[in-house]
């Protein structure tokens, strides 16, 4: 399930400011104060040493602080969605959802750090998180992203900056050896987005597992 969040949590830091400071980690975390909203196309890839490659597309919205909807289109259809109560993880094929509260489901580390940094201050988010350039890789420059302090599930986030210092790529590794790489199109920052986007009722005939 960290999985899950590390994912639904990328959304928020996926915009650079064009501050005149030249660090890419330094524009990175002004990035996180200063995105309120935002909106995306994604197009994920998930790949591991032990199974084959798994693909996935769709959309997302960001609130913050915590609020996301996550939404996989193609292959098959799922929905995420993180509001001030609950998270939702909602399979319209199987005709299944899974409901738990905000708290059951402990949002922390690298999620805490990219939905609620408006809360933190640039010396909070140093003390919590370690930032460190990766290098050049297909045309961005990245940016790791470790937790001070551990967290079970996820390893290590990779984020991607292009020429215009934008985020438009991230990597999540986890602790079983699988990498989601993700890229992002259609950006949108600090857009209105509507509120009802982060409620989910089920529809008639919908099981739901209540966690």
């Amino acid at each position: 399930m960290r999985k899950v969040w590390a994912i639904l949590a990328m959304a928020s830091a996926l915009w650079v400011s064009t501050s005149v400071r030249a660090d890419p980690i330094e524009r990175m975390i002004e990035s996180l104060a200063t995105t309120q909203s935002l909106s995306a196309e994604f197009r994920q890839v998930t790949s591991s040493k032990s199974a084959r490659v798994r693909t996935a597309s769709g959309v997302f919205y960001v609130s913050k602080p915590g609020l996301l909807r996550w939404e996989i289109r193609q292959p098959y259809p799922q929905l995420q969605i993180l509001n001030a109560r609950e998270f939702w993880l909602v399979d319209a094929d199987l005709a299944q959802a899974s409901v738990r509260s905000v708290e059951a489901a402990n949002l922390s580390g690298i999620a805490a750090l990219l939905l609620n940094t408006n809360v933190l201050t640039r010396e909070q988010l140093l003390s919590r998180y370690q930032f460190s350039l990766a290098g050049e890789r297909d045309g961005v420059t990245w940016i790791g992203v470790v937790p001070r302090q551990a967290e079970p599930g996820i390893t290590r986030l990779m984020i991607g900056l292009d020429s215009d210092s934008m985020i438009s790529r991230f990597e999540i590794h986890d602790s079983l050896g699988q990498v989601t790489r993700i890229e992002l199109t259609k950006i949108f920052k600090n857009i209105a987005i509507d509120a009802a986007l982060f409620q989910y009722i089920p529809p008639r005939g919908m099981s739901v597992l209540r966690q």
